[in-house]
């Protein structure tokens, strides 16, 4: 599902993308089929919504197989989203997969703050949303601000800060290319590491760091410096 959101979030938010049965290059399994009335092509905010709030559903239900999700909006079918299951088409599968950044963006990751974990579904379900929130923004446009992304029903929160360096006129920049990637690196290194604790990111483009960010308890922000509402936050009942 990260994958998928990740792909998905790096194209034009209010164009329109075709229907079809992908797969992740990352994660083969599930399968994630899309489809609508007349297998039409369908306005991607609805996708990028739609997935968003299948991964939520799947995650308070416990309900990880196969599933078929009807998307409605002002009392209308515009998609459908299907998880898992076997493909049946006669040609190949779509395949969801980034475009490679031009950029060489490193992220070091450092566990901190105990022993004590934040949660698998607190996690993920924060870096989806924090793919939900950059998705409508041009990708290639700077972050200038901190941004704090949490659901408020999970106990996790995101936050990362520009650095000076990356603010300035040249140079590598933070952008809202570079934070998707970033995201999926560190779903990527969550789940290799299958230790789901507090983390710190320094993250460099070209050599140059051009943010700092860390998961954290939501319940810290306070100590941080932050409140439980900012400019830039993406939050959900």
């Amino acid at each position: 599902m990260v994958a998928a959101l990740t792909s998905i979030a790096l194209g034009d938010f209010m164009g329109k993308m075709q229907m079809n049965i992908y797969r992740s290059r990352r994660f083969p399994q599930p399968l994630i089929k899309l489809t609508s009335p007349a297998q039409k092509d369908v306005t991607r905010q609805y996708i990028v919504w739609g997935l968003f709030l299948t991964a939520f559903y799947l995650q308070s239900h416990n309900a990880f197989n196969v599933g078929f999700f009807s998307l409605q909006w002002n009392g209308e079918e515009v998609a459908a989203i299907g998880i898992g299951g076997t493909p049946k088409l006669a040609g190949p599968l779509g395949v969801l997969g980034t475009t490679p950044p031009t950029e060489n963006i490193k992220v070091d990751y450092a566990f901190y703050g105990g022993t004590a974990e934040l949660g698998k579904d607190a996690v993920f379900m924060t870096i989806i949303a924090s793919l939900l929130e950059v998705a409508p923004q041009a990708a290639n446009d700077k972050i200038h601000e901190t941004v704090i992304n949490y659901l408020n029903n999970e106990p996790a929160a995101f936050i990362v800060t520009p650095t000076e360096a990356s603010r300035g006129a040249r140079g590598p920049s933070f952008s809202n290319r570079v934070l998707i990637d970033v995201l999926v690196q560190t779903a990527d290194y969550y789940a290799a590491s299958n230790t789901y604790r507090q983390l710190e990111l320094k993250i460099s483009v070209d050599n140059v760091m051009v943010a700092q960010g860390a998961f954290v308890r939501r319940a810290s922000l306070g100590s941080l410096g932050f409140s439980n509402a900012t400019e830039q936050e993406q939050s959900a009942a």
